[in-house]
């Protein structure tokens, strides 16, 4: 009882609009977004969401995962992947203060996705969302229409050989599609080198 009480008291801490910026270990995929893209000093960054009200006026992270765009209990997010010493792999984003009038017009809009499909072929403009092009939309969305966060080349070629990764060859083999490598976009290793937010360890939030 006394864990969950602390518990909720350290979730106040937690603002809307806060992104939470998590090191997944669900396996190869997650492994090989890992080794094409570089995150903030040197965290290995496959997944990204942010803080958003439920209905009820709960804290939850609004994410865009293999399920679409769903909101998802706060603690369920947080304790998904845990490091050797049980604690979540996690960085949290606070937007600095010149950035936070955006977070109201950013949060509408993602509130409006919710249930669209997850974008498993990591393009933008197609009716699908990937975790970091959500996010991107909606400040855009907010910024009147002024991209907040950068899109450059994708890559999916491993840092060592230049040659693209075993596991997105066989991932768009069965697609059935090109390796996108070179089309614009973003993702969540990108994302969190953004001069635009002051970051926490998880730990600053009684975690």
């Amino acid at each position: 009882m006394f864990f969950l009480i602390l518990l909720q008291t350290f979730l106040l801490e937690f603002k809307i609009g806060d992104f939470i910026f998590q090191d997944c270990d669900c396996g190869a995929i997650c492994d090989a977004i890992e080794e094409v893209t570089v995150s903030k000093k040197g965290y290995r960054f496959s997944h990204v969401a942010i803080i958003v009200k439920d209905s009820l006026g709960n804290l939850v992270a609004l994410e865009s995962n293999i399920g679409g765009v769903k909101e998802v209990a706060l603690n369920d997010f947080l304790y998904r992947y845990l490091d050797t010493n049980g604690k979540p792999t996690v960085l949290i984003g606070r937007l600095k203060d010149e950035y936070q009038k955006l977070i109201p017009a950013s949060v509408s809009f993602l509130k409006s996705k919710l249930n669209i499909p997850y974008d498993d072929a990591f393009l933008l403009e197609n009716d699908a969302y990937y975790c970091s092009e959500l996010l991107y939309d909606a400040f855009k969305f907010a910024n009147e229409d002024k991209p907040l966060f950068s899109l450059f080349p994708m890559n999916f070629k491993t840092k060592k050989s230049n040659q693209f990764h075993k596991e997105f060859e066989a991932y768009y083999q069965e697609l059935g599609m090109p390796i996108p490598q070179g089309k614009l976009g973003l993702n969540p290793g990108s994302m969190s080198r953004e001069k635009i937010f002051k970051f926490y360890k998880i730990s600053s939030f009684g975690y």
